[in-house]
């Protein structure tokens, strides 16, 4: 069995965790948890390292700003892993929570106003 390298431009913007296997998702969100603390300590290098890691464990293209999102939209839980730069962000109460594009359009929720 050979091994093709796939271009860049080939390569999906976004993925739904549906299509990854439980290990890779596990892989993927420790390494989104250390991205997470890295921003925390400030060490920037790092936290984009981590998310260029994670984009190649899950197979899209690192976007271009070099940071992923998670969709933790409270409406459909998708979960879609997919570019930080279209995010949607709402509060409910004191959290925060993201929506991908896709949920952003289908149903947008607003949270508090």
């Amino acid at each position: 069995m050979s091994t093709a390298l796939v271009p860049r431009a080939l390569l999906p913007t976004q993925i739904h965790p549906s299509e990854l296997t439980e290990p890779v998702r596990d892989a993927f969100d420790a390494l989104m948890q250390r991205a997470d603390m890295a921003a925390v300590g400030f060490a920037l290098s790092l936290y984009k390292a981590l998310h260029r890691e994670a984009a190649a464990l899950v197979g899209i293209q690192l976007p271009a700003c070099g940071e992923l999102a998670v969709c933790t939209c409270q409406d459909c839980i998708c979960g879609r892993i997919f570019d930080a730069c279209d995010a949607r962000f709402y509060m409910d109460g004191t959290v925060e929570f993201v929506q991908c594009p896709g949920c952003s359009d289908d149903h947008r929720i607003y949270g508090d106003d």
